[in-house]
């Protein structure tokens, strides 16, 4: 038999108590930022992976452009003589990457005036981590035409 305590009501249970105190688990939100963290960070670490990796893609294309265009400039000004020279200052200034760039050179003949400096690498040479492998296939082109004056 219960004790009264300071009022009879402190001491009754209704049944549905026990009920009551059993799904007091469901309510508990102390996991709750953990469950919400595990399942949002492996987008936001995919999110942050493809920004490195693109971003990575659009500085090689930009170094490329900047590189076609100085030997384009060289050649038009004729610090370098020939295609071969043109090639290997190409390839030369982007030495520091890892990537396998192949360069063409193109002097014109004698009635044109126009010199191409063409520079391909494929995406997956020229990604950092290729992560990502989406978008990855196919080849990014630097491509300068100059008139020599």
């Amino acid at each position: 038999m219960k004790r009264w305590r300071a009022y009879p009501w402190q001491c009754w249970r209704w049944p549905a108590d026990g009920l009551r105190r059993a799904d007091g688990w469901t309510r508990d939100d102390s996991g709750a930022s953990a469950v919400e963290f595990a399942l949002v960070a492996p987008l936001l670490i995919g999110l942050l992976l493809g920004v490195i990796e693109y971003g990575s893609l659009a500085m090689v294309q930009m170094r490329m452009n900047d590189t076609a265009r100085d030997t384009a400039r060289r050649l038009a000004v004729r610090d370098l003589k020939s295609e071969v020279e043109g090639e290997q200052f190409a390839l030369a200034r982007l030495a520091d990457w890892d990537a396998a760039f192949r360069a063409q050179v193109t002097l014109p003949k004698f009635p044109e005036r126009d010199i191409e400096v063409l520079i391909r690498v494929s995406m997956e040479d020229a990604a950092i981590m290729n992560l990502v492998n989406f978008g990855m296939d196919g080849e990014m082109i630097a491509e300068v035409h100059m008139v020599i004056e």
